[in-house]
């Protein structure tokens, strides 16, 4: 199922039936289950818990929770975890992660809270909901639950497309670079399939998302050249993707920003000079530049400006310069410009230039 289908089947279930996903690990399941929640808020007009309980990590106490003698009836109660809903007019959803990788004293408390609603005699709240996650990769070691129980749940297999995940990431403010990068390697978003060696990194969901915090927290781009842009990659997406992003950035996002050529072009000038290198970069990066003239107003208050755009073109190719001096001409704002140039005798004899060669 994709995200919505999802969406919809986790809030029009009943109450009182158990959903449990499955997919790979790091594909956003609790991230869905989280704007479920939000949306519940939402549309009901009241507060809707979530509480996310990684199972893997769990002992047994963190289930049940710490017991507790009542000397008066003599008997042993437990004291609840922090997660367990105490108000019974509240509503939420309850979301066990990794179910199949967690202990059997676990799951025995956690089947008692999935199934019967309940944990040591105490009802959870009617407004709540469970949820529950499985990882399906066949690297994981993962522990066989009992086929009798199956028909116990409502079984989801949410396998999210590479598309529904750059939309959300694009919502989200997941960085541009990140997103472009995943648009145009769409296989590598998700680890590949089959046997993963042990101790090798490889790319989630989760990775990528986690990477680009990074990128946005230590405010890493092409222009960091210290090689901490490629340790920081590699350390949440593996060596080969580390080196594949670097030189993306490098020969194709970064220089495809029109921005940077207009408003700092000494910044980037030997990164133009490179790319001058290969006309089908340099060819696109031009058609981006005379756009986002046409799009500005550079007046003459904007004195920098107008002089990068001519640095720029006086840097362009010659097959690539007479290209994008016919689009600038063509440009109702990008003209005016441009013909102020030819009262520039250098101008002028460059102009030739471009014309003789091409």
């Amino acid at each position: 199922m994709n995200i919505d289908q999802t969406k919809e089947i986790l809030k029009s279930m009943p109450n009182d039936k158990s959903i449990m996903l499955h997919a790979k690990h790091g594909v956003g399941k609790s991230s869905v289950v989280r704007q479920v929640t939000e949306e519940i808020a939402e549309e009901s007009g009241k507060p809707c818990g979530f509480w996310d309980v990684r199972l893997s990590q769990c002992e047994v106490g963190d289930i049940k929770g710490m017991p507790l003698l009542d000397a008066k009836e003599q008997i042993t109660r437990f004291l609840k975890q922090e997660w367990w809903p105490r108000d019974m007019d509240s509503q939420g959803i309850l979301f066990f992660d990794e179910l199949n990788r967690a202990s059997k004293d676990v799951l025995q408390a956690v089947f008692e809270i999935c199934l019967d609603r309940r944990l040591d005699g105490e009802e959870l709240p009617p407004g709540w909901r469970v949820v529950s996650a499985v990882n399906s990769d066949d690297d994981y070691d993962v522990v066989e639950l009992d086929p009798a129980l199956h028909d116990r749940w409502f079984h989801i297999d949410f396998d999210p497309s590479a598309n529904e995940w750059m939309e959300w990431a694009r919502e989200t403010d997941v960085h541009e670079a990140v997103v472009e990068f995943i648009n145009r390697n769409q296989n590598l978003l998700d680890p590949p399939v089959g046997n993963l060696e042990a101790g090798r990194i490889y790319p989630s969901r989760r990775s990528w998302v986690a990477f680009s915090d990074t990128l946005i927290g230590m405010g890493l781009d092409s222009r960091t050249d210290d090689g901490m842009l490629t340790q920081v990659t590699k350390g949440w997406v593996g060596r080969e993707i580390a080196v594949m992003f670097q030189k993306f950035l490098t020969n194709e996002f970064s220089q495809l920003r029109p921005s940077d050529i207009l408003d700092d072009f000494e910044k980037v000038k030997d990164k133009v000079e490179a790319a001058c290198n290969d006309i089908e970069v340099v060819a696109a990066l031009s058609r981006s530049v005379v756009a986002e003239v046409n799009e500005r107003s550079l007046t003459k208050t904007k004195e920098k400006q107008r002089k990068n755009l001519r640095e720029f073109f006086m840097m362009l190719p010659c097959d690539v310069a007479s290209q994008a001096w016919v689009a600038l001409l063509g440009g109702q704002k990008s003209k005016k410009i441009v013909m102020e140039w030819q009262n520039d005798e250098d101008f002028r004899e460059h102009l030739k230039k471009i014309y003789l060669s091409s």
